[in-house]
């Protein structure tokens, strides 16, 4: 009878529990700002000082801005302040911003 082998990246001791991936409860630095200017209408004055105190760009950028968060990107991004800075100057290149 011939013997039988196992592959290598076969685990040899089962697995005593499931993994079950948690995520934190806790949300990244800028999170809850920028969800709160996500729920402002484009022709509000707030965007104006949110573009220049939050994400720190021009207020030439506003409408890159926006469409960065409107694409929700920034949501699973470990740091969403770089993801809408990020996407917000690849809008502005697409728009003819800059």
């Amino acid at each position: 009878m011939a013997k039988r082998y196992r592959g290598q990246n076969y685990p040899s001791v089962p697995q005593n529990r499931t993994y079950v991936p948690t995520r934190s409860a806790q949300k990244p630095p800028f999170y809850f700002e920028i969800e709160t200017a996500s729920q402002w209408p484009p022709e509000s004055a707030e965007w104006q000082a949110f573009a220049r105190d939050v994400i720190n760009m021009p207020e030439t950028m506003i409408p890159a801005i926006q469409e960065a968060i409107r694409q929700q990107r920034w949501k699973i991004a470990p740091n969403p302040l770089a993801s809408i800075r990020t996407a917000a100057h690849q809008e502005a290149k697409r728009m003819g911003l800059t």
